[in-house]
């Protein structure tokens, strides 16, 4: 791989802790954000173990100013981003009629608000380098990753405000990569579906319901390996499991079959 800027936000845990690891043995700089200092901080060492030039900021992505800050410093040290992987957010378990005002506006503070702030401040830093740079206009020299879910494409039943806010993150990159065609600047999405991560201990923690997950869990660093290739080949979308996009064309042509599917599968593994 190319050596690049990479700037990560949730990198302390899951697939940004993983994909920051990833990136380190192919050689990438790597600028990472998250709540978690001691976390963080244990993510940047790896990666400089692994011989690549890696720093943790403090950085809660609820906080516009945060997200602004954590771009900002990865260009005052490196003098470019690359690439941005608006990874932080989480989920919670909860019937629509049950969901709070403030559980509604702290997941959205995060998962939408955060990868807007980002994506907003970023894309003309990326296409300010590719003007400098004299890239041609169809290239790309600065990629935005927004990780969305499986879920961004179909609401799935006790986690309806999650599935939302991946919605809006696909919406936002979809008429951005749109906007920003031709001038440097390509965006995808990545839309894990069940990944081996601390999502549904979280998700459980911020809930009355439990979860006790879903079977047959992705492997993390399967996922971080999927989007390292992504970042080396971009393109709009990345399903990191095999035949996915099967489900959606269920979902498309026999919508009350996938209610059926998805309230069996997800109610099982609820309690």
């Amino acid at each position: 791989m190319q050596p690049r800027v990479v700037v990560i936000t949730g990198a302390s845990s899951g697939i940004g802790a993983a994909t920051a690891v990833e990136l380190a043995r192919r050689g990438c700089t790597l600028v990472l954000g998250a709540r978690r200092a001691d976390k963080l901080d244990a993510i940047a060492a790896t990666c400089r173990e692994l011989g690549a030039k890696a720093e943790g900021v403090v950085c809660d992505v609820a906080k516009r100013e945060d997200v602004e800050r954590l771009i900002d410093h990865a260009v005052g040290a490196h003098g470019r981003i690359d690439v941005l992987i608006a990874n932080a957010g989480y989920g919670f378990l909860a019937k629509i009629h049950d969901t709070t005002d403030e559980q509604f506006d702290d997941i959205v503070a995060t998962n939408v608000k955060g990868t807007f702030w980002a994506m907003r401040h970023v894309a003309p830093i990326m296409q300010r380098q590719a003007a400098r740079e004299g890239v041609s206009r169809k290239s790309a020299k600065g990629h935005i990753i927004a990780i969305s879910s499986g879920a961004g494409r179909r609401g799935l039943p006790l986690y309806g405000v999650y599935s939302m806010t991946k919605a809006a993150q696909l919406s936002l990159a979809e008429a951005m990569r749109v906007e920003w065609k031709g001038t440097g600047v390509y965006v995808s999405t990545v839309h894990p579906l069940t990944t081996a991560t601390e999502f549904f201990e979280v998700a459980s923690s911020k809930s009355r319901l439990r979860s006790t997950g879903l079977n047959r869990a992705q492997p993390v660093e399967v996922v971080a390996r999927k989007i390292a290739r992504l970042i080396e080949r971009p393109r709009p979308e990345l399903w990191p499991v095999t035949l996915s996009n099967l489900g959606l064309v269920v979902a498309a042509l026999w919508p009350g079959l996938a209610d059926f599917m998805m309230g069996k599968t997800v109610y099982r593994r609820t309690r």
